[in-house]
């Protein structure tokens, strides 16, 4: 995985979140409590797949960017998370994590 394709992905996840909240209707009550629930479990789940690489663990940078990102979880917020993963996979850059 490279960081452009790292870089594009989240660009393509934060803009379609962000079009979607300029452009769509505000949710009923019902519908948001549902919708706060997904993130955590959405993104854990995304964590999780990243972190293997056919049946073996995934290379240190991945694991690097995957750390930076998790770290950065509890903030909710999609910029800072993907921040974080950028961050951790440009540590494990710097410092040749192979």
């Amino acid at each position: 995985m490279s960081l452009w394709l790292i870089v594009g992905i989240g660009a393509f996840t934060y803009g379609s979140r962000a079009v979607a909240l300029v452009l769509m209707p505000e949710p009923s009550q019902r519908i948001r409590a549902i919708l706060d629930r997904i993130p955590g479990p959405l993104f854990a789940a995304l964590a999780a797949v990243s972190l293997f690489d056919d049946g073996s663990l995934a290379d240190p940078r991945t694991l690097a960017a995957t750390a930076g990102a998790i770290a950065l979880a509890w903030t909710r917020s999609l910029l800072l998370v993907l921040l974080g993963g950028l961050l951790g996979y440009g540590d494990a850059l710097l410092f040749s994590l192979d």
